[in-house]
């Protein structure tokens, strides 16, 4: 069975052209693993924190949840959305050293 790190790249050799026109070093490997843990712990950090204020709203005021659940949905596909396009960004730049 194949890891999320080894599926990930067949993905990336196969969209840029092939596996061997992208050879990853161990330690190039590695640091793309690290970046994809801290973003995966700043997005979970992130919708506990979201789902924390969905569940405060609805203690509050039950009437308006379902407001507060579309309003809190649109946040946390905005913040995903940032935090995926960052590491992202991040794993292209180790892979372009």
């Amino acid at each position: 069975m194949k890891s999320a790190l080894e599926l990930a790249m067949e993905k990336a050799n196969q969209a840029v052209g092939g596996e061997e026109k992208v050879k990853l070093t161990d330690e190039q490997k590695t640091a793309i693993d690290e970046v994809r843990k801290q973003y995966e712990a700043k997005w979970a950090e992130q919708e506990i924190a979201l789902k924390g204020q969905l569940e405060k709203v609805s203690a509050e005021d039950p009437q308006t949840l379902a407001e507060a659940q579309t309003q809190v949905q649109a946040e946390m596909n905005k913040v995903r959305e940032r935090l995926f396009a960052e590491r992202d960004t991040k794993i292209e730049e180790i892979r372009n050293q």
